[in-house]
């Protein structure tokens, strides 16, 4: 039983080539990055390390691995008719690029086995199941393998939250296809986009209300990482465990995940208060561990996007003002955004170059779309200022 891998990055070997292998699963991948589908062919099985809270850490050695390099385009068919399963982590941006492979390999199926199939999309794009399969269905002429497609393909939406961070020297393994992951198995996924029946995979969580599940990641997870990213970059901290241990940090951590919290379980009153109260601590505990190493830099990283109406900080305002509940914590994670300057982060530059030339209201108004004559625009002005004040004793 074999299950294809679009994607061999971090999150393709990182999580779900993992879960494959210890779901008994043979992973296949599909890889535009020749040295790595060679190395991966070479050996057969890749290094993997994971972290747990407690601050011990288990090596596996993920085998039953092999790749084709998108050229091979009648391999790829072929594992995609005989597959049990399909996940792609390839960036929401390289979705076409891998359409036409889906849709070769689902039209061989369809003349096959007919056998329904679902396809787990781990990408940090909203609609990225509705997008890919409109892609697929571009690529079909015939009537019968639309239909298919349409009536037993399933484009499965995910909520990734293992955290992957980047393997450099601190790590102290010299090897090209070691990787390091959280020793966290929860993949939520959206139970009534299935096709047929799910193959039984480690970690894999059905949610009904999966709109739900989405905010709480985003409004949670991002959220509290956005926190202690840019509180961590203003304060000196270089990794994020750093930052969740400084007392002031944790404080607006905690006081905005209580403002989100409260106002998601008021949204949807489905979520169980007691679970997500388990959650949210986990999470907490997670991002403490100082195994992981994760920078402030690369959660901080283009806050332009991340500064954006719908995205974690003011999305999240915005769901705390609709269930009558003001922002206050989470108006100074974004008063602290505003001040993220690295300056090897182009969007960094781009944002304060914007700041420079058109003041920090009209930053409100044009990159996250709101008023800033508002309360809450009001209140991140406030603190924006004394966070200049106090930027510059810190870096003193």
């Amino acid at each position: 039983m074999i299950g294809v891998q679009f994607g061999a990055g971090n999150i393709g070997r990182g999580f779900m080539a993992h879960l494959f292998r210890e779901s008994g699963l043979e992973t296949v991948f599909v890889e535009a990055r020749e040295e790595l589908v060679r190395a991966l062919n070479s050996r057969g099985w890749y290094p993997l390390r994971l972290l747990k809270k407690d601050g011990s850490s288990v090596d596996l050695k993920i085998d039953k691995v092999r790749a084709f390099l998108p050229s091979e385009k009648e391999k790829i068919s072929q594992a995609i008719s005989a597959a049990k399963i399909i996940a792609t982590a390839v960036g929401a941006h390289n979705l076409p690029a891998i359409a036409p492979f889906l849709a070769a390999g689902f039209a061989q199926r369809c003349r096959e086995s007919g056998e329904a199939i679902n396809v787990l999309c781990c990408e940090n794009l909203k609609d990225a199941p509705q997008v890919l399969q409109n892609l697929v269905l571009e690529h079909l002429e015939g009537e019968e393998e639309r239909k298919f497609v349409a009536e037993k393909v399933g484009f499965v939406g995910t909520v990734i939250a293992r955290m992957v961070p980047v393997v450099d020297a601190r790590f102290g393994v010299d090897d090209p296809l070691f990787l390091v992951a959280e020793h966290y198995y929860r993949l939520p996924y959206d139970a009534k986009a299935v096709r047929g029946e799910m193959p039984r995979i480690v970690g894999l969580v059905p949610v009904k209300n999966f709109v739900a599940e989405m905010d709480r990641k985003l409004f949670i997870h991002n959220l509290g990482h956005a926190v202690l990213a840019y509180w961590g970059y203003l304060k000196g901290y270089r990794y994020i465990h750093e930052a969740i241990n400084d007392e002031e940090i944790a404080s607006i951590l905690d006081g905005a995940w209580q403002e989100v919290s409260k106002a998601l379980l008021q949204k949807y009153p489905d979520l169980d208060p007691k679970e997500h109260t388990e959650l949210v601590k986990d999470l907490r505990e997670r991002f403490a561990n100082p195994l992981l190493m994760d920078t402030v830099q690369r959660v901080a990283r283009d806050p332009l996007r991340k500064l954006k109406p719908q995205d974690r900080i003011v999305g999240a305002a915005m769901l705390c003002m609709s269930q009558g509940i003001f922002p206050n914590f989470v108006a100074l994670c974004l008063a602290a955004a505003l001040l993220y300057d690295w300056p090897e982060d182009q969007e960094a530059q781009k944002l304060q170059e914007l700041i420079v030339a058109k003041g920090v209201k009209a930053v409100l108004k044009e990159v996250c779309e709101l008023d800033p004559e508002s309360d809450f625009a009001r209140r991140v002005l406030e603190e924006y200022q004394k966070l200049c004040v106090r930027k510059k004793e810190w870096r003193k």
